[in-house]
């Protein structure tokens, strides 16, 4: 399975002439190159958990502790053409830990911040960021409590979905 995910971004990353090659699919986040860039633990190892009374299987998470976490990821290197028009997540904190306290969530495309959330225990958002022009990607996670342990934050349907190719009139 990692390696058709690997060949899918490979095959996205081409790039022919002045057409550009693209994938047809969603790309896997986790296939750019991801780096921890915060004082709490990114981890991506995946797992099965709990959300708001549902099951996800998250390819990573971010644990900020009673500080903060963050994960910025390449997702095209400086010189290629843009290849993803929307960078689609799913996140969110698992329902067996209803003490932790709240983490915000602060979403960067190219250093600028482009969303906020705030997440519970047991609760999740959906979002859709537009990453049609951008390079970088960073996920910060910020515990809202310096004296209490923030539980972990957990990310799911993670796909970055190609722009779509558009083809030169004759």
């Amino acid at each position: 399975m990692q390696k058709l995910q690997a060949a899918i971004l490979s095959i996205s990353l081409l790039t022919i002439g002045a057409n550009s090659v693209l994938a047809q699919t969603p790309v896997s986040l986790v296939r750019a190159k991801c780096v921890n860039s915060g004082q709490g633990s990114f981890r991506q190892t995946p797992v099965d958990v709990a959300i708001s009374k549902a099951i996800y299987t998250s390819p990573f998470n971010l644990g900020a502790g009673t500080l903060s976490a963050a994960v910025t990821c390449k997702i095209r290197n400086d010189d290629d053409r843009p290849l993803f028009q929307t960078l689609r997540l799913g996140v969110g904190m698992r329902d067996n830990n209803p003490n932790s306290p709240p983490v915000t969530v602060n979403f960067y495309v190219d250093g600028n911040q482009a969303e906020t959330k705030t997440i519970s225990p047991g609760t999740k958002e959906l979002l859709a960021l537009d990453v049609s022009q951008a390079t970088n990607v960073t996920i910060e996670a910020v515990c809202s409590s310096s004296a209490q342990y923030c539980d972990r934050i957990y990310f799911f349907n993670t796909f970055l979905e190609p722009l779509v190719a558009t083809t030169p009139k004759k």
